[in-house]
């Protein structure tokens, strides 16, 4: 039964997808909506705010910075951390935050107006004393202890918008950035500065109605999710991902963009785990899940050249708390428009397959 409503699900969400989905006109244009960019604490509309900041290619001993976070529950299977929450789904923040050097945390989940709080402009949002983004489009300030790991940065997005999804009900957007600032472990500090992706992300959700978690049968079956972020040099960033419902992908994109101003999707792109890790990672609601030790996305342009050929090899611990799931940073010897090329990446995953 639920193999059949997963698949009925996928019919609809293409078919609606198709109908209502504006991304791909939009991702041409520069981004003029900076009225969108709030949190959505009371909204009847939205049960679910996403803030995100990405830096796929850090210094040792950092290699990666990841900022996940969901201002209330979403409702899916791969998202939702009921064995952590301290309220109701739609009044708790949960947020995962460190670099390979903050390993094993920071995961955390909030209280709002106990230990969260945000303004309802977007200016200001904390989550207690480890984590506050301030500021508005296009210049913002992250600043936060976790895991050993002081962070100051100021990060400033561009117009430049990749959107993901772009519909009525559901929008979900990429601003390319750059960041500087420092990484202080114990005595050591660094100066950091380079790309980076600022992420937004608003829905409605299930708990707009009820107070009380979904059994895992009634949660939307998102089952699957991977992510990549890798800066091919000093000027141009790709964005990879896959989706799936109920263990069969829903979408598999590419996302290509530049200082210049560029942002563009390709039409053909294959992902798959090429080899798994031999052990499960454990998870803190009991069920071990079962990751990737390499990966492999394959992007090929409208004239049927392969653009991008990306083989990741996973060489960081993993950090839980996306969602399910966790953050990491690879490796990778790729060919980008036929030349080689080499660096580090940013990983997202999610594996609830198995449930």
């Amino acid at each position: 039964m639920h193999h059949i409503a997963s698949s009925a699900i996928r019919r609809v969400l293409k078919s609606a997808l198709a109908v209502a989905d504006s991304a791909s006109k939009a991702t041409g244009a520069p981004f003029n909506a900076p009225e969108i960019l709030v949190p959505n604490l009371d909204s009847r509309r939205f049960g679910w705010t996403h803030y995100g900041l990405m830096i796929p290619d850090l210094p040792e001993p950092h290699r990666f910075l990841s900022v996940m976070s969901l201002i209330g529950a979403t409702g899916s299977l791969a998202f939702d951390n009921d064995h952590a929450l301290p309220c109701s789904p739609r009044r708790t923040a949960a947020v995962v935050a460190g670099t390979a050097a903050s390993h094993p945390g920071h995961f955390g989940t909030y209280e709002f107006g106990a230990d969260f709080s945000a303004s309802a402009d977007g200016s200001e949002v904390r989550f207690g004393d480890d984590l506050a983004l301030t500021g508005g489009y296009p210049e913002y300030r992250l600043e936060g202890s976790f895991g050993g790991v002081e962070v100051d940065l100021t990060i400033t997005c561009s117009d430049t918008v990749t959107w993901f999804f772009r519909t009525p009900v559901y929008k979900h957007l990429s601003l390319f950035g750059e960041y500087r600032g420092t990484l202080t472990t114990g005595p050591d500090s660094v100066d950091v500065s380079g790309l980076c992706s600022f992420e937004y992300g608003a829905c409605p959700s299930p708990y707009l109605l009820t107070g009380r978690p979904l059994p895992s049968r009634l949660k939307a079956p998102l089952d699957y999710f991977v992510y990549h972020i890798v800066n091919l040099d000093d000027d141009n960033q790709v964005l990879l991902s896959q989706y799936s419902i109920g263990g069969v992908p829903l979408c598999t994109t590419a996302f290509h963009r530049n200082r210049s101003g560029t942002s563009q999707s390709f039409p053909n792109v294959s992902f798959e785990v090429t080899e798994t890790r031999a052990d499960p990672e454990p998870t803190p609601y009991g069920k071990p899940m079962p990751v990737p030790a390499r990966t492999r996305f394959r992007v090929w342009d409208e004239a049927g050249n392969l653009w991008l050929d990306l083989r990741t090899v996973m060489d960081t611990p993993l950090t839980y708390g996306l969602g399910s799931g966790f953050v990491s940073g690879f490796a990778h010897e790729s060919h980008w428009r036929g030349a080689p090329i080499s660096g580090r990446g940013y990983l997202e995953y999610i594996d609830r397959r198995n449930g």
